[in-house]
């Protein structure tokens, strides 16, 4: 094993957050400085507050959106769509930071209208690049990837190392978790060169992760392999020092938290319990930092890990004491995470079942279901909204098309009445000069005549076209409302039964019962259990109308596949994406990631064939 790395100063957080205030305080001073200056253009200004919007999004999320609108106004003047089409993909960040998504898809859509209306690369390679990025926070990868191979081609010879840079950070972590280490590797090392070029402290900080996690995803595959858990822990701590050296020139510190909390997790799950100092004191660095940032993930995070070591030193109270002291912190955030939440009250619920306390595991139970019922409802909500910005966009999209058919139109059919305006004039003087010409210009006007009946065909063709296409969108609208309402009904079944179960502990523990409580609870989660089972039994029958699928779908596996694989499956075959399965079982993304990706390897697909495609092939 390598030599053990020299150790970071337990001062390091207190440094960053002082040199970061101070940084991010120089940075926005030159910014206004520059815009007190008379000389700079209306383009220059709202570009400035663009970067303005950008640096206090952290800190000052409100800010950002006062400085993002002042960029719109100062570009209202402005002929050509670069300023205009900038300012409004810089919105689509902030709203999505806001958790709006209806509005970072009504931004985008703007972004992408003025985009049309410049021929400035940059502002061409920025709006597809946030048109990728939206995708890809609501884990559409398929769609995401192609948008930002294409910001990539506008930022080509441009100088814009800083958007390649961030770019190839998120084409890295896309084939992540396993699913192509070496397209991961790629762009980890393309994010790292191009962080070099832009000469920029945080996306040099930003590249060291990439590449750290790059490992770490490599190790995780196959735990055998140490050196790269070791090539990981010396990424994630040279982005913690670069963040101690250059602290003066650093805005963010997002990924240095991370880089903090992926550490002490390495520690904690991959060494002895002899470096538990070592993972205590990257836990404290990652939540001074969360604090400080309002990182509320990282900072529940670091209590949850806090936790762990005092259930392995068998202190439950302490472990209890240190979740409800995350809880607190979190109390009266803005930013809502009930995801999160529920898994912070199911440890809870295994901490008090297991210091024999059942009434207090019952409470924190019944506060998770609370939570995964808000989880639930939440992501429902986002899907519906999701869905229906999507279709506007589209239908955006398609009458900015339709308008710009009639355009190219209108200006043809003006040239032709030109045209025929002259031609008749023509027609009248040859009239007086010659009898000839009048046979002449008869055969022209019956030309005219036939040429007007094409127009008036063409026009009848493209009403026809418009009401097709409003039909195709109506059936796509109901399908749908019909998968939504299946979603629905299969959540609340869940949920009611678990909640059956909740009232039925309360109702039917009999305080004058021979048996003892522990015994009436047993034989109450007994009997749920096989109502789960038969519950299940039924849930199952959707995907048994149709066995033949399953039993080709295991001979294309060698009888491989397990029942949990095949359950992947289908719901697959159903549509869902990887954040909807994850909600519904109640796993993170990155499992159901892995999953794929097991399964892919069962059927023997290569690595750019597409599992959904196979399967509905299959089906």
């Amino acid at each position: 094993m390598p030599l053990p790395l020299k150790k970071l100063p337990i001062l390091l957080c207190l440094l960053l957050f002082f040199k970061s205030a101070e940084a991010q305080k120089i940075y926005i001073d030159s910014l206004n400085h520059l815009l007190a200056q008379n000389s700079i253009s209306k383009e220059e200004k709202a570009n400035i507050y663009c970067r303005l919007a950008k640096a206090n999004f952290e800190q000052n999320l409100p800010l950002s959106f006062q400085q993002a609108n002042k960029a719109l106004k100062i570009a209202e003047g402005l002929k050509d769509g670069k300023s205009k089409a900038m300012a409004y993909a810089t919105l689509v960040h902030l709203y999505v930071w806001k958790k709006d998504l209806k509005s970072a898809y009504s931004s985008l859509d703007s972004a992408q209208h003025y985009a049309q209306k410049t021929k400035d690369r940059i502002a061409l390679g920025f709006v597809w690049f946030r048109s990728g990025w939206l995708d890809l926070v609501n884990d559409e990868n398929d769609k995401s990837v192609p948008k930002l191979l294409k910001a990539l081609d506008f930022f080509k010879d441009q100088h814009a190392d800083d958007y390649e840079s961030t770019i190839y950070h998120y084409l890295a972590s896309f084939y992540g978790y396993g699913n192509d280490p070496s397209k991961q590797q790629k762009y980890a090392r393309l994010c790292y060169l191009s962080a070099l070029q832009s000469k920029q402290v945080d996306l040099l900080n930003n590249a060291y992760f990439t590449i750290g996690q790059s490992y770490f995803d490599r190790f995780k595959v196959d735990t055998l392999k140490r050196n790269l858990l070791d090539s990981a822990l010396l990424m994630y701590k040279k982005s913690l020092l670069l963040s101690k050296e250059q602290a003066g020139r650093m805005l963010t510190y997002s990924n240095t938290a991370a880089a903090s909390l992926n550490t002490a997790n390495i520690y904690f799950q991959y060494f002895p319990a002899s470096y538990r100092d070592s993972a205590e004191k990257y836990v404290d660095i990652a939540m001074g930092i969360a604090v400080k940032t309002n990182l509320l993930e990282v900072l529940l995070n670091c209590y949850g890990l806090k936790s762990e070591y005092a259930l392995r030193d068998g202190n439950y109270d302490e472990a209890e004491k240190i979740l409800l002291t995350g809880l607190d912190k979190i109390s009266g955030v803005v930013v809502k995470m009930p995801l999160t939440q529920a898994r912070i009250y199911q440890g809870l619920a295994n901490i008090a079942e297991k210091k024999g306390n059942q009434q207090a595991a019952l409470n924190y139970l019944k506060q998770y279901f609370n939570y995964y019922k808000k989880a639930f409802d939440e992501e429902k909500i986002n899907s519906t909204v999701r869905i229906e910005a999507q279709y506007q966009s589209q239908k955006k999209e398609q009458e900015i098309a339709y308008l710009q058919q009639q355009t190219k139109y209108t200006k043809k059919l003006n040239v032709f009445y030109i045209i025929s305006g002259l031609t008749g004039i023509a027609s009248l003087l040859l009239l007086l000069m010659s009898y000839n010409y009048k046979l002449k210009a008869s055969i022209r006007k019956q030309e005219l005549i036939d040429q007007e009946k094409k127009a008036v065909e063409l026009r009848a063709q493209l009403k026809e076209a418009e009401a097709m296409q409003l039909q195709t969108e109506q059936v796509l609208l109901k399908e749908r409302q019909e998968r939504l309402e299946k979603e629905v009904l299969a959540g609340n079944l869940q949920i009611e039964e678990k909640n059956e179960l909740l009232e039925l502990i309360t109702e039917k523990v009999n305080p004058e019962s021979h048996l003892s409580l522990d015994e009436q609870i047993k034989r109450i989660v007994n009997h749920q259990k096989k109502m789960d089972k038969v519950f299940e039994e039924h849930k199952v029958d959707f995907f048994d109308t149709n066995p033949a699928f399953f039993e080709r779908l295991q001979e294309k596996a060698n009888q491989t596949l397990t029942r949990l694989d095949l359950k992947y499956c289908s719901y697959m075959l159903m549509g869902l994406s990887n954040k909807e399965v994850s909600v519904r079982l109640g796993i993170e993304p990155k499992s159901v990631r892995m999953s794929r990706y097991r399964i892919k390897q069962k059927l023997g697909l290569g690595k750019e064939e597409d599992l959904n495609l196979f399967l509905q092939q299959l089906g």
